[in-house]
């Protein structure tokens, strides 16, 4: 379990091909897990959450309106499996 430090972070660590496993540690001890990957030539994310099996491609601009991740990680809350 490694804590993701910032976006540029997660970047680093969501850039294989097919991404990795991420959570974010919610109150109680409970996660919210999910399989990210970055792609630098497209400058877009990859998300799949784990919890309803959904899916979305968005843009790089879009990882703090559409997702909690961003929030996560400010919060020292989002890590890496």
């Amino acid at each position: 379990m490694m804590k993701v430090e910032s976006v540029e972070h997660l970047k680093q660590l969501a850039s294989g091909e097919d991404g990795e496993g991420f959570f974010i540690l919610l109150n109680g001890g409970l996660k919210s897990s999910k399989r990210i990957c970055w792609d630098e030539e497209s400058k877009s994310w990859c998300i799949t959450n784990f919890i309803d099996d959904s899916h979305i491609d968005i843009n790089e601009n879009e990882l703090a309106e559409q997702t909690n991740i961003v929030k996560a990680i400010e919060k020292g809350a989002f890590y890496m499996e």
